[in-house]
């Protein structure tokens, strides 16, 4: 199918459907810098059973993208708005670095809506780094544009070999991220400089399977590990040897983990 948009929170959101449209609804929600499209490599994987709903959040991809600063509590409202307007009362949420502090405020919050999560490569808290990361990056985005940031942080999300490759699925990676409205990526980036949900994690209810990196620098395996061990019940998975973009430079070993872990809190779900 191709892209949609609809009209929710004020502003137009891009969105695609994909896979079974008889089964129990997925959401995926994509890391920063991208899009809809960083999910690509996992349709395949998961569309004979559920019903994939991938979405362009606020300032990325064909979603509008107003002048920021924005805030994670408006990114959350913005996926409610979203589930609301296409008539969606609970969702699997599947979400990818801020994609997963997405899913994260939607299980604190907004329970009632969430019928698992799926956080992968993703942080509960920010630091001191982290927000000069963030710093660091507005920057450079503000004097040279997207390109400049992304051949600063591309062997952030892919390993090094995979990153000198440069190969087709690296290519696809980078042109999403290239193509990021600035006012997007300023205002995006500012909310995750904010991010503070460690401390009400143990409020999640909802079944929940992590997925990690076991050398990514962005949100390295500590921090998933603290995720785990606030959220009860949760079940962390690590992949070995690799960085931010696992489910696009190792999509066979990230697929296998991510469908077991949605067929098994289905089957809790029901």
């Amino acid at each position: 199918m191709s892209v949609e948009k609809v009209n929710a929170a004020g502003i137009t959101f891009a969105y695609r459907w994909d896979g079974n449209p008889e089964g129990p609804v997925v959401m995926m929600a994509h890391a920063m810098g991208t899009s809809h499209r960083i999910w690509d490599w996992q349709v395949t994987a998961l569309a004979d059973r559920y019903r994939l709903l991938r979405y362009d959040w606020r300032g990325h991809g064909d979603t509008g993208a107003p002048p920021g600063p924005y805030t994670l509590t408006q990114f959350v409202s913005d996926a409610v708005a979203v589930m609301d307007t296409l008539i969606l009362k609970k969702v699997h949420w599947v979400g990818i670095s801020t994609g997963g502090m997405i899913g994260q405020g939607l299980g604190i919050h907004h329970p009632e809506r969430i019928a698992s999560l799926s956080l992968c490569n993703t942080t509960s808290q920010s630091t001191e780094w982290y927000r000069d990361w963030v710093k660091e990056r507005q920057a450079v985005v503000r004097e040279g544009g997207m390109v400049p940031v992304w051949d600063m942080t591309d062997k952030l999300w892919f390993t090094n070999a995979f990153a000198d490759a440069a190969n087709a699925d690296y290519h696809a990676v980078r042109d999403v991220f290239i193509k990021t409205p600035i006012p997007g990526y300023l205002g995006g980036t500012s909310a995750v400089a904010d991010l503070d949900y460690l401390p009400d994690l143990d409020k999640i209810k909802a079944p929940t399977r992590i997925i990690a990196a076991g050398d990514d620098p962005v949100t390295p395996i500590f921090r998933a590990e603290e995720i785990r061990d606030r959220i009860a019940g949760s079940q962390l998975m690590v992949i070995d040897g690799q960085r931010h973009f696992s489910n696009v430079e190792v999509p066979d070993a990230f697929n296998t983990i991510l469908r077991r872990g949605l067929d098994d809190m289905q089957k809790e779900a029901s």
